[in-house]
């Protein structure tokens, strides 16, 4: 069964906006901070752990735990997730999905599907992220779309890259694996395999697994040689 869209998630909120208010003083009383209780919903079956701050305009429902030290909005909504101690959610809708420790959401980051981010992770202004796993030490800063990857540990993802998951018939996964840098505006095209430690030229489209250690820039990609040739 497909997750409830945003749409629908609103529309649930809308019988029941009134009906929190004991929630939230039960949260405070446990040490957990609510900035403006008027402008925030907290669904009944939410946990907060003590030391998390929720700015105003922040709704967080159904089944989600947040630990401690977390700072949640202004302005964000989280669904059925799960985010560890000391992670950061602002501008951001979080649906379905598991943040890790110290881990940086927003502005305006978009993560869905049952995605996990994992610890010390950086996504930030217009990411959206849907059904994809994002490894420790990585980030995604800037205007990109991860859909159906697997990204290792400690990548870095430039602003503009696309994972084009779709082929007009069937969703397709990719894998970027550790400590490879992916340059602005590139895009792979599913299913490919990046391996550990490549580069991907700005401007790239990535068709082809990409092997170890390798440079690989143009349209479509390929192999810088050595001495700076392309392979052709």
């Amino acid at each position: 069964m497909k997750p409830p869209s945003i749409f629908n998630i609103f529309k649930n909120l809308t019988r029941n906006f009134f009906s929190n208010t004991s929630h939230m003083e039960k949260l405070v009383e446990k040490g957990v901070t609510i900035i403006d209780s008027n402008s925030t919903y907290i669904d009944e079956s939410v946990s907060i752990e003590s030391g998390t701050i929720v700015h105003p305009s922040t709704y967080i429902l159904g089944d989600s735990e947040i630990s401690s030290n977390c700072i949640i909005g202004p302005n964000s909504t989280i669904s059925n997730t799960k985010i560890s101690k000391k992670s950061n959610i602002l501008y951001s809708i979080v649906l379905d999905s598991i943040i890790g420790e110290n881990s940086n959401i927003g502005p305006f980051s978009y993560i869905r599907n049952n995605s996990i981010i994992e610890n010390n992770v950086e996504i930030g202004n217009f990411v959206e992220v849907k059904a994809s796993k994002i490894g420790n030490y990585s980030k995604s800063k800037h205007l990109s779309y991860l859909g159906d990857i697997t990204i290792e540990n400690n990548v870095n993802i430039g602003a503009g890259f696309v994972s084009a998951n779709y082929d007009g018939k069937s969703k397709h996964k990719s894998t970027i694996k550790q400590n490879s840098f992916i340059g602005s505006n590139s895009t792979i095209v599913s299913p490919v395999e990046i391996n550990k430690n490549a580069i991907i030229g700005a401007g790239s489209v990535v068709i082809d697994d990409v092997s170890e250690h390798s440079k690989v820039v143009g349209v479509p990609a390929k192999k810088i040689k050595p001495g700076g040739d392309i392979d052709n």
